[in-house]
């Protein structure tokens, strides 16, 4: 990666579409391999890793969500919760999925066939920034690549 795609202070130089004003809190370190630390926004590590391709749903009420179309998707609604469905996981496709709100009303996304980790089909993010890095296994099961924060699961 260049230079230009690291934050220098608030902004990132680059006219491709990646997100410009990161917020401090979207911002992850990487260590490059001459031990320079380097950040980067989580939205745009993905775009540049081809994860994201800028396919973002931006929930804001409940709906639904297609893996097929949308590689990341942020939930952003303090109240009323947002209540989600995925129709089921596409094999071989990375899901994104982040609560950039600060509430804390408990938004839940749920598989209408298959489950997330073996045992549950519902996701409840309750906090700002707990996130879910996915990747379809089969059209009945996701692998949890990340959880970031405490994002729970049941039923």
């Amino acid at each position: 990666m260049e230079n230009k795609h690291y934050p220098t202070g608030n902004e990132i130089l680059d006219p491709a579409g990646l997100i410009t004003t990161p917020v401090v809190t979207d911002v992850v370190e990487l260590i490059r391999s001459n031990r320079l630390n380097k950040s980067i926004t989580v939205q745009n590590l993905f775009k540049q890793a081809g994860i994201a391709n800028g396919q973002e749903l931006a929930l804001i009420a409940s709906g639904a969500i297609d893996p097929s179309l949308y590689t990341f998707v942020t939930l952003n609604s303090t109240t009323p919760k947002i209540e989600a469905t995925i129709a089921a996981p596409v094999a071989g496709k990375f899901l994104v999925i982040t609560q950039i709100d600060a509430g804390t009303a408990g938004h839940t996304v749920t598989l209408t066939a298959g489950t997330w980790n073996g045992s549950n089909a519902v996701a409840t993010f309750n906090a700002q920034l707990e996130t879910l890095v996915l990747f379809g296994i089969t059209a009945t099961r996701f692998a949890i690549v990340l959880n970031l924060g405490t994002v729970a699961f049941s039923g």
